[in-house]
């Protein structure tokens, strides 16, 4: 995937997070946030 594409991915991680009520699904945003920041820095 392009920059482009892993931004808007962040993004949308970013706003489910914010909405997010348990643990455990906020730990699953967290490991997809952390995978496509990882991309990012490549």
């Amino acid at each position: 995937m392009g920059a482009v594409k892993q931004h808007a991915k962040l993004l949308k991680l970013q706003t489910k997070a914010q909405k997010c009520l348990s643990r455990e699904e906020a730990q699953q945003i967290i490991k997809k946030a952390d995978k496509a920041h990882k991309k990012l820095s490549k």
